[in-house]
């Protein structure tokens, strides 16, 4: 209709042109510009208009149906509303401007339902109020379901129509459609706040609230990175909690133990072993914590726990976690300064340790006569790659691994972590001299009982795709690393351990757990990467592996 307008205009236009060649029609044109820009204006108000309607119809029916609000998104247009269906409703942004019907929606004093309302009053059809709540039907007869009107501006008489049948039929308002665009139905969206409810405010005045989905935080200070928890037959073993949320709970545990979580003050957890003359008590299992949010989202947390006889030592925990350690991440992964020292090629002086805590250390061994990480060593990272398309030398430092809840390369989700690059083997083309190693800085023998392991994104590409150096590791293939032990004479321990990174077995896809503890009380750990790839040069795979969390055992 408007393009048929506008070339009737454009024709009179040209007439009156071809019978004067000297007439200015600037201003005409001027006035069928703003025409357009008034029309396109106002299309875009019906738009938001009936956007809003069906926004507010879901919001109703999440009333209705008890639905929650998971986030409100804020977009250039208005808000995206995320309700806990999977459902999703946008509103456009409220402005002023167009003489539109004020649509909107209130709730009967007589029967508590909400229905539709056009300026102010109850939007009649076939004598009855239009429902903006959908009624389930008692004895067997069927509900009613809601109705959301919609509008448009009626193109020949330029008033606003309304429909309640999905368009079929419209019914004018007799409001002639002016102003210069805008919105209106929904026109606040209160969801920043710390109260449990999203404020919807109507152009009217009207608000009607919707809670917001809440679930269910639980945190414990203090668990074991081994992924259980050893309370001594007959003691107990507290833990600092942080909730947030949380309705109600309700906890289980294994035959024979008490838990309890007080939120007197602080929200303690208490886990108590049965004693060991109890013969009917589980020496293991799980305490499990089942809480309900006040929105009545569930969650559940598990604390894996043994009953163990009074420990004769403790475990302390090198993690690689804080200022000291971040420090010492190199950038870029390759050639920097710290790894390559200031020529790229070495010396490097880089060392570390752990003082204070589990006394580890390592220095960089010289090989080739310098000491740099392209002869071998352990190095701090927290860099981490999932595209194999970047395993490479270039990203050496990487961890291919990511959290899922924090989205650090570490152990249980932390951000930081070890690599270790070096191997020595007997093809005669290997001319490493030392292979790297951790030790007591304090020059006391302990037992080392373990540490988590994970391979780089440069291995694991190269044995599932290969390189210009290395084919993929054959279907029957290897690549594993030995830890070899020296006690406090220098004296090799017998055995070395193994740990399996890949092979016919399958490989590795997160974390691992590496028992040392057989290894006995050592001064140093010395770490080798072996296969059976070979190039004709001896072992091809990348000698990189990435370890975290290794624990020690204090008596």
């Amino acid at each position: 209709m408007k393009r048929l307008f506008r070339t009737a205009l454009t024709a009179l236009v040209a007439a009156a042109l071809g019978a004067c060649s000297m007439y200015d029609d600037t201003e005409l044109r001027d006035r069928l510009d703003d025409i357009d820009d008034r029309i396109a204006s106002l299309e875009e108000a019906v738009k938001g208009i009936n956007s809003d309607i069906d926004a507010l119809q879901r919001i109703i029916d999440a009333l209705e149906a008890e639905v929650t609000i998971d986030k409100v998104e804020s977009n250039e247009d208005g808000y995206i509303i995320y309700f806990s269906d999977g459902t999703t409703a946008e509103i456009t942004n409220g402005t002023d401007g167009t003489n539109a019907p004020v649509i909107s929606v209130a709730q009967d004093e007589t029967d508590g339902l909400w229905y539709w309302t056009v300026d102010g009053e109850w939007l009649i059809v076939d004598g009855r109020k239009v429902r903006a709540q959908g009624v389930d039907g008692e004895d067997g007869k069927p509900g009613a379901d809601a109705v959301a009107p919609q509008v448009r501006i009626n193109p020949d008489t330029k008033m606003w129509e309304i429909s309640v049948d999905g368009g079929r039929s419209w019914e004018s308002t007799g409001v002639v459609a002016e102003g210069q665009g805008g919105s209106g139905v929904i026109v606040d969206v209160d969801y920043t706040g710390s109260a449990y409810n999203v404020i919807f405010t109507l152009v009217d005045g009207t608000q009607i609230s919707v809670p917001k989905t809440i679930s269910v935080e639980f945190e414990i200070d203090g668990l074991s990175p081994d992924g259980y928890e050893s309370v001594a037959f007959g003691e107990s073993r507290t833990y600092n909690v942080h909730i947030k949320g949380m309705l109600n709970h309700m906890i289980s545990k294994p035959e024979g133990w008490r838990a309890s979580l007080s939120m007197a003050e602080d929200t303690v957890l208490t886990i108590t072993a049965p004693a060991k003359e109890n013969t009917y008590a589980e020496t293991e299992g799980t305490v499990a914590i089942s809480m309900t949010s006040v929105t009545g989202e569930f969650k559940m947390v598990t604390v894996s726990v043994k009953a163990v006889d009074k420990a004769a030592y403790e475990l302390r925990i090198l993690t690689f976690e804080g200022e000291y350690w971040t420090a010492l991440i190199d950038s870029p992964q390759y050639g920097g300064t710290l790894l390559y020292g200031e020529s790229g090629m070495g010396p490097a002086d880089y060392h570390w340790n752990d003082e204070g805590n589990t006394f580890l250390a390592h220095d960089m061994p010289e090989n080739f006569g310098i000491t740099c990480y392209w002869g071998g060593g352990h190095a701090i990272s927290n860099y981490v790659e999932m595209d194999l398309a970047n395993g490479d030398n270039m990203h050496q430092l990487a961890v291919y691994y990511k959290d899922p809840s924090t989205g650090f390369g570490g152990h249980g989700g932390s951000e930081n972590f070890c690599v270790h690059f070096g191997y020595k083997d007997d093809s005669g083309f290997n001319m490493t001299e030392n292979l790297p190693s951790i030790y007591f800085m304090d020059g006391v023998a302990r037992v080392v009982d373990h540490m988590y392991v994970m391979w780089t994104t440069y291995l694991a590409n190269c044995v599932s795709n290969g390189n210009g150096l290395t084919a993929p590791l054959d279907p029957d293939g290897y690549v594993k690393i030995i830890a070899t032990g020296y006690d406090e004479n220098g004296t090799k321990v017998e055995p070395s351990l193994e740990f399996s990174l890949a092979s016919a077995d399958g490989q590795i896809s997160e974390w691992m757990k590496w028992d040392l503890s057989a290894l006995g009380k050592v001064m140093m750990i010395e770490f080798n990467m072996t296969g059976d790839s070979d190039n004709g040069y001896g072992f091809s795979q990348p000698a990189y592996f990435c370890y975290d969390d290794v624990a020690v055992r204090f008596e």
